[in-house]
């Protein structure tokens, strides 16, 4: 009589265990690319050292990684909906690879910032597959999603340390740390599908959208910069003809690259604002934290273990984040983030000693693990089933070019006007953002 009430609860206690565990494996898949930002921020200054390079130009260790990560999780995406996760799960191993074998030689910084744009759109493809992967655990995505975050937030609240590990040996094992992501490729086969449609990549397109996001970048810096206006021009001209050009080719091909009905939804918009000023504030600090306490006399090693205390209040608060992500405090608490990082940020401006710089980092790792939360299960929730690996590449396009351009910003107002101007206006990137969404009803962006 008890026999098979006892089996079905032993079933459906495997398949929940299994969609958790589903969840913690593709939590591997993604959390080392979170090294690529605040493991290689520690390691900056040794970098700069070997490299010879001073100022804002050793910001484009981190801004191209943002790039390229954006890059590659948009296109990937696409290619996730049009040809399955597998195809994209090895390609993105490949440029893994072939990326850390570059930065492993590289001896000049274009070489080193070559070496780490591939190795960006690598992590940027595997981000995606987990991301396209914890969607698709659709009946019990919850504990998928909470076993995930709290995954990624692990990695978040190890990164620093790790960096500084890391760098203890050489700077260059620092900026190759999101290589490991490597070691769960075994692990998520079993959850990638092979090829679902037969459908055309738009390979000019995403060669479009490439050259728009390094326009944006390159733009913002020479102008921040206060380079040579003819450079600024040159460059914000390039990247306004890439952009029409994209423009254009997206309106006679409607299931290219971006996939249409994303870009005009406004849901999208809100989140990718959002997602944008909490990353330009996380690169912003984690560019200005390891020079700040340097100067005060804090070792690589030192800086990595101040860090970490923070990372793991993030971690703590992102696990927690899941749990709301579909009900409506969901959205209050991402205009809270906005708020907390702009604060953060605001303080250690004003005073930029120890314990204001580790409350500024402390606010940034939480803000940038409860955005990824709640704005993937936003995504999840509202695009289309054949086009949400699109959806979710392009919001991580657009958080990690928000982040690019916010490290290239502070490094570059940091030359002429000292890091109290240069984190201040770094800060009105996520405090400017603040917005109630008419579909719901509570503050989203």
């Amino acid at each position: 009589m008890t026999t098979r009430p006892l089996a079905v609860a032993r079933s459906a206690a495997s398949v929940v265990t299994g969609r958790s565990a589903s969840g913690w494996r593709l939590g591997v898949l993604y959390g080392p690319a979170v090294y690529g930002v605040s493991a290689a921020a520690v390691a900056l200054p040794d970098a700069a050292e070997h490299l010879d390079v001073r100022g804002s130009g050793l910001a484009w260790l981190l801004s191209a990684y943002a790039a390229g990560v954006g890059v590659g999780a948009v296109t990937a995406g696409r290619l996730v909906d049009l040809r399955g996760s597998r195809p994209v799960l090895l390609t993105g191993a490949a440029s893994l690879t072939v990326g850390a074998l570059v930065c492993a030689v590289a001896s000049t910084l274009p070489a080193v910032v070559i070496g780490r744009v591939l190795l960006a759109v690598g992590s940027g493809a595997l981000m995606v597959t987990a991301l396209a992967g914890v969607a698709q655990l659709a009946a019990r995505r919850q504990k998928a999603l909470a076993a995930f975050g709290a995954c990624l937030a692990g990695f978040s609240a190890t990164a620093p340390l790790a960096g500084a590990v890391a760098a203890y040996g050489s700077w260059r094992a620092a900026i190759v740390l999101p290589v490991l992501s490597l070691a769960a490729v075994p692990l998520c086969w079993s959850l990638t599908a092979g090829s679902r449609r037969i459908d055309r990549v738009d390979w000019l397109a995403a060669g479009l959208l490439a050259a728009v996001a390094a326009g944006l970048l390159l733009t913002v810096q020479t102008a921040a910069q206060q380079a040579a206006w003819e450079g600024t021009v040159i460059a914000a001209v390039a990247t306004a003809a890439a952009a029409a050009s994209l423009a254009v080719r997206h309106r006679s091909r409607p299931f290219g690259i971006p996939p249409r009905g994303i870009l005009s939804a406004a849901w999208f918009w809100r989140a990718a604002i959002t997602g944008a000023g909490v990353y330009a504030g996380l690169f912003a600090v984690l560019y200005a934290a390891p020079h700040l306490l340097s100067r005060q006399g804090h070792s690589t090693m030192s800086i990595g273990a101040l860090l970490l205390p923070g990372a793991v209040i993030g971690a703590v608060l992102a696990r927690l984040a899941a749990r709301v992500a579909r009900r409506p405090p969901a959205g209050r608490l991402l205009a809270g983030v906005n708020v907390l990082v702009a604060a953060a940020l605001c303080y250690a401006a004003v005073d930029p000693r120890t314990l204001p710089v580790a409350a500024a980092c402390t606010a940034a790792f939480t803000a940038s693990a409860v955005a990824q939360i709640l704005l993937t299960a936003r995504t999840t929730d509202n695009a289309a089933v054949h086009a949400r690996g699109g959806a979710i590449g392009l919001l991580t396009l657009a958080t990690f070019l928000g982040g690019g351009c916010g490290a290239a910003l502070c490094a570059s107002l940091w030359q002429a006007w000292g890091p109290t101007v240069s984190l201040a206006a770094v800060a009105v990137l996520p405090a400017a953002w603040r917005r109630r969404s008419p579909a719901d009803g509570t503050t989203c962006a």
